[in-house]
């Protein structure tokens, strides 16, 4: 079995890598065309969404299909006389939770000059830092992080301004596109490593609140409200106090389960979760507050029921009001979290799958890192279940993958 798994992450090292399972004698090879003056080659890199599907919060990833285009040039190739596989730079997806899947192979075309340009659908599900403080009035930085296999020394991205900006016709369900962005930064996969180019691309995106308005939030500020009326009573009815605050409570709880599914399950609280915890505490209030009125009536006290009842009459729907007001005042003075500066903080493993496709049966789940190489930046929580860290790469990626693996290794034993 051994074998066989070994000899698989190799197939799938030479498809990701665009390496010919000739070696070194294919034209283009398994290193990277020689750059005159020196220096790594420049890999144009142009990405953006073409569309995209659910957010989940609880996992904080988002579904996307999107396009890439790559181009360099290779001066072995000066004259269009190809033979055999050419070299490609190999792309790993940082923050893929699982490895994106090709809609069709690439689009490989070479001119006479050595222009190589390659262009590839893909879909895939990424990970990005959700931060639903504001919920349902929240903005979101969905993110998608890619680098080239080959470090900085060997070949670097540089932006396709023109193959960037998404087409009008990209949206998101429940969701308005504010904006995006992108930037190409230096990566290091671990502390003192080396450093390889990477592309981060933004879209900023804004929820459309109308739902949860009108059939949550407005409820749930109706709600507490209610109790405010048994203060009206005769001090001396008790029933009809009680039942009311008791009701209120029992409506509230059966509401809150009705529309759970709809609300996001986050370790936190949200807006939504603070509304509707103050509605909580304001009926609780109201039905001690009943009860003390009670016991006034009861030790004999009626003038001095009254008295509380009308001062409780006015306090309690107007502190509601403030109080539920300051929760929304609060919430959008939040600062906000997320984004590159928040992204920049999280670590992950590459993920190489940009280059899935249509393998042969039973490898196209096989996932392969580059280098073996442990992220120490922090903890990944992101990675599919039963995926390692420390998968290796098989030969097919050449004395590349081999001397940075060696210096992975030398400095985990210092």
């Amino acid at each position: 079995m051994e074998p066989a798994m070994a000899c698989g992450a190799w197939l799938l090292a030479a498809a990701l890598a665009g390496v010919g399972i000739g070696g070194a004698g294919t034209v283009g090879g398994p290193t990277p065309p020689p750059v005159e003056g020196g220096g790594p080659v420049v890999v144009g890199v142009g990405f953006h969404f073409v569309d995209v599907g659910r957010m989940t919060a609880r996992e904080e990833t988002f579904d996307v299909t999107a396009h890439l285009k790559l181009r360099w040039r290779d001066p072995r190739l000066v004259g269009g006389a190809v033979e055999g596989e050419i070299w490609r730079p190999a792309v790993t997806f940082d923050n893929a939770a699982d490895a994106p899947r090709l809609h069709a192979p690439p689009t490989i075309e070479i001119e006479d000059d050595g222009w190589v340009e390659s262009r590839v659908i893909l879909s895939g599900k990424f990970s990005t830092p959700l931060d639903l403080r504001r919920f349902p009035f929240d903005s979101q930085d969905l993110v998608v992080r890619l680098s080239l296999a080959d470090d900085a020394s060997r070949a670097r991205f540089e932006v396709l301004e023109d193959a960037m900006p998404m087409h009008d016709d990209v949206f998101v369900t429940d969701w308005s596109i504010e904006k995006q962005a992108h930037s190409v930064k230096p990566r290091r996969f671990y502390p003192g490593g080396d450093e390889y180019s990477r592309l981060e691309y933004l879209v900023r995106v804004e929820r459309r609140p109308t739902f949860y308005i009108w059939r949550v939030l407005l409820p749930l500020a109706l709600l507490p409200l209610i109790p405010a009326l048994v203060f009206r009573f005769e001090p001396t009815n008790l029933q009809p106090q009680i039942s009311t605050c008791i009701g209120t409570l029992i409506a509230m709880l059966t509401f809150g389960y009705s529309v759970d599914f709809t609300l996001p399950k986050v370790a936190y609280l949200t807006l939504i979760d603070r509304h509707a915890m103050i509605g909580f505490g304001f009926a609780t209030a109201a039905t001690i507050a009943v009860t003390a009125v009670h016991r006034k009536v009861v030790d004999g006290s009626l003038p001095g029921a009254l008295k509380l009842q009308r001062r409780l009459s006015l306090a309690y729907p107007a502190l509601y009001v403030a109080v539920a007001a300051a929760n929304f005042a609060l919430s959008s003075a939040l600062p906000a979290r997320g984004g590159s500066a928040a992204v920049d903080r999280l670590q992950h493993r590459p993920e190489l799958g940009a280059f899935r496709g249509d393998l042969p049966a039973g490898l196209a789940d096989l996932a392969v890192r580059p280098g073996g190489r442990e992220d120490r930046g922090g903890d990944d929580h992101r990675q599919g279940e039963g995926e390692r860290g420390d998968a290796p790469v098989g030969p097919a990626l050449g004395d590349q993958a081999d001397h940075r693996r060696e210096r992975a290794e030398a400095a985990d034993r210092q």
